[in-house]
């Protein structure tokens, strides 16, 4: 395995290490807003790669237009844990999407672009981070909308 692959193969496994640490029930309550989000995003790189927003490079899968390494791994898991950390207050949500938009969409980017794995073409990361943070705002009202639900089916049962 190349070092690239490794990379993504990184990506993918080490972020559900953690996943013991969030406990199941937090697993559970989120898993709903980190699978809407996972399909948005993966329907989004269908049409990023369509456009020619960015190009994956050295997917571990590569008949995906999408990284699904990234989005199955790291970006999954760090939805969940955003979402155990702050939901319930949205502007500490909203401060820690911010921070981590910033760090995916300039840091993380330039290094998956200098290793090769990673290229924006007509996006720009300043675009990317302004999508992210609009994205961030929609799945929190998704989330308090899935709340709703089960807090209605609780008084229910």
């Amino acid at each position: 395995m190349d070092k690239r692959k490794a990379l993504s193969f990184c990506t993918l496994v080490i972020p559900w290490l953690t996943a013991p640490l969030i406990g199941i029930n937090s697993l559970i309550r989120y898993l709903p807003v980190a699978t809407f989000i996972g399909y948005f995003f993966g329907f989004f790189s269908e049409l990023a790669d369509n456009k020619k927003w960015w190009k994956v490079k050295n997917a571990l899968f590569p008949r995906f237009r999408l990284d699904v390494s990234y989005l199955l791994g790291l970006y999954f898991i760090v939805t969940i844990w955003a979402f155990k950390l702050t939901f319930g207050n949205f502007f500490k949500y909203l401060s820690l999407n911010i921070v981590i938009d910033y760090i995916f969409s300039f840091p993380i980017i330039k290094f998956f672009t200098k290793v090769g794995v990673f290229e924006f073409k007509k996006m720009r990361p300043k675009h990317f981070f302004i999508m992210s943070v609009f994205i961030a705002i929609v799945i929190y009202f998704y989330q308090s909308m899935v709340e709703k639900v089960i807090v209605k089916e609780s008084k229910v049962s």
